[in-house]
């Protein structure tokens, strides 16, 4: 579909590529294509997905102390991180400044923007990446992208 000469994606490939998203070997293969395209990229997917098992957690009623473990984990590891650069992940340093200021906020909602935002980033690459695995054997694909992936090294190092 078409408005406006933009292309507007159908719900059911939204849906097609949120479940590919939750799964842990499409899941992988989709990181690891995003990965050459970019190394803050490929941490998005894991940001999305560790997002959503930090959703399940808050629906499941666990311990706030549990929760809010989770929390720091997901800020430390992409928001706020110890290696540089700080903020793992591609979005606004103030959607980042928001997430650090609200984090003691237990609510399933804390990453919301910041997850819809990788989201609708990464989402730009699923018919590129579904048009990449139909012409790869499933069992090729990780050995593809490996190939690719030293290719990049070489002319990073060259």
């Amino acid at each position: 579909q078409h408005v406006d000469n933009k292309s507007v994606s159908s719900s059911s490939e939204i849906i097609a590529f949120r479940k590919a998203l939750l799964d842990p070997v499409t899941g992988n293969l989709f990181q690891r294509f995003v990965s050459l395209k970019g190394d803050l990229l490929g941490n998005g997917v894991l940001f999305w997905q560790e997002v959503q098992k930090y959703k399940d957690l808050c629906h499941s009623h666990c311990a706030d102390a549990i929760v809010q473990k989770k929390i720091t984990a997901i800020i430390d590891c992409f928001i706020n991180s110890a290696i540089p650069p700080a903020l793992q992940i591609d979005i606004p340093p103030e959607q980042a400044k928001k997430i650090v200021e609200r984090r003691k906020e237990l609510g399933p909602y804390i990453f919301r923007e910041a997850q819809m935002s990788i989201f609708a980033l990464l989402f730009k690459f699923w018919p590129e990446f579904c048009k990449f695995q139909s012409n790869t054997d499933r069992d090729k694909i990780l050995v593809a992208l490996e190939k690719k992936k030293e290719g990049k090294m070489q002319k990073k190092e060259g």
